[in-house]
């Protein structure tokens, strides 16, 4: 008889979400991992978002955009390759001290020697290689903490925890701006300040966050649901589905592709409205003080994220839903698109940032919990997780290529119009995953 086939949705493949509602990860477990969570996106959105531009300035004054989109693309090109070969890397690690672990830790310094190569950069050459090198080693660290949520969280905690960790990405890029134009004001001091915490937020993290040893595991992924050693002993490999590698490439869920183009395409829309926000403020709105401006948008953004990723990730929780959060959240920010479009004047504008705040903070919370549950195999969740960096740095880079001639034609109403409709797009697209509520 021919060998029966199974689908890594059967129910004798274990999926990377912890199903059973035992073992419940503790408070102290979220917060330390919230914890290293906005350390990681301080010490990236931070140079991005502020010190490099300001560094760009001054190695080329009058090319300043061309550099600092440069640095930008070669430290997209660098995430979206390097998160998904770390996590393909951990599903591998064996060390006493885990899979995920090694390259948190690993990272975190790597990031802080590639920050502390920009506060030294006395060139534009040496200022991209520095930044190529802090987003090397924060694409181990993303890669590290990002899997430990469907390898520890259960699946009734997974909207909280997932909450939690769509917050952080906002905390840390208020919490940076803060930083660099507060309290640290100069621009060497601004990086050495971010390399302190990519080390020191994810401390309390490694200290608390317990993996099975993994040294005697058979070559191949290693899944947690046989991680647990025999009377204390290291742990066992895989168990193999036995099936060829053309079987199960033709095999792979629908579901997994939607999600990703969902994720692709808001994150997408967020960056069509944030990367241009400065010049639409000045050159649609004329406001008289732009920068003032900005703050005042990007914090009434930031703030309704986060607000918004905190309740939506319980929320779902407790209703048991994951869709239709991920359609409102799009939708939301499709509305805030849609009033920078056709109403553009400074209280709409204030409206719009609350929309795509709440709706940003809300998709990043519940759509995590979304890709956790598609995910196929437990083996392979550094992996997978790893294939959505690209969903994310993709975006950054592509955004200007699309804004620069649709402002040509259209100008700003005719972007926003486009970002609409992108972003309901992307929180549509998840109606179609079929194994999440």
């Amino acid at each position: 008889m021919p060998q029966k086939t199974t689908s890594p949705y059967d129910p004798g493949v274990r999926r990377a979400v912890v199903e059973a509602p035992g073992a419940p990860v503790t408070k102290g477990w979220t917060a330390r991992y919230a914890l290293a969570s906005t350390g990681m996106w301080l010490a990236f959105l931070t140079p991005a978002q502020v010190q490099i531009a300001r560094q760009a300035e001054v190695f080329s004054p009058d090319g300043k955009e061309a550099l600092l989109g440069l640095a930008t693309g070669v430290g997209a090109a660098v995430t979206a390759v390097a998160v998904p070969a770390f996590g393909a890397v951990s599903d591998r690690t064996r060390s006493r001290f885990g899979r995920r672990r090694p390259w948190v830790a690993l990272g975190s310094l790597l990031a802080a020697v590639g920050i502390l190569l920009l506060a030294t950069a006395t060139g534009a050459v040496a200022m991209v290689f520095g930044w190529a090198v802090a987003q090397l080693g924060l694409s181990a660290v993303q890669a590290g903490l990002v899997a430990a949520i469907p390898d520890r969280v259960p699946k009734p905690q997974l909207g909280t925890v997932a909450g939690w960790a769509g917050m952080t990405q906002m905390l840390g890029a208020l919490l940076g701006t803060v930083l660099v134009n507060q309290l640290v004001t100069g621009l060497v001091a601004g990086y050495a300040a971010c390399a302190v915490v990519a080390v020191v937020s994810v401390v309390p993290f490694l200290a608390g966050h317990r993996e099975q040893d993994t040294r005697g595991a058979e070559p191949g992924p290693v899944s947690p649901a046989t991680s647990a050693p025999p009377a204390g002993g290291p742990v066992s490999g895989p168990r193999k589905s036995g099936r060829p590698l053309l079987s199960r490439l033709a095999s792979v869920p629908r579901d997994l592709l939607w999600t990703w183009v969902s994720r692709f395409l808001v994150v997408l829309a967020f960056a069509l409205i944030t990367q241009y926000l400065l010049y639409y403020l000045t050159d649609a709105l004329r406001v008289d003080e732009p920068q003032e401006a900005v703050l005042t948008v990007t914090a009434a953004t930031v703030l309704c994220a986060m607000a918004a990723a905190l309740i939506a990730g319980r929320w779902s929780d407790r209703t048991g839903r994951r869709r239709v959060f991920v359609a409102a959240g799009g939708a939301a920010m499709g509305l805030g698109a849609l009033g920078l479009a056709l109403l553009p004047s400074w209280p709409v504008t204030v409206g719009a940032a609350v929309a795509v705040g709440t709706g940003f903070g809300t998709f990043l919370a519940v759509d995590l919990a979304v890709i956790a549950s598609v995910l196929p195999s437990a083996a392979d969740t550094g992996r997978d997780l790893g294939i959505f960096a690209i969903a994310t740095a993709t975006p950054q880079v592509l955004a200007p290529v699309l804004a620069v001639p649709v402002l040509a034609v259209a100008g700003y109403g005719g972007l926003y119009v486009l970002t609409a409709v992108v972003s309901v797009a992307g929180g549509a697209a998840v109606l179609l995953v079929r194994s999440v509520r």
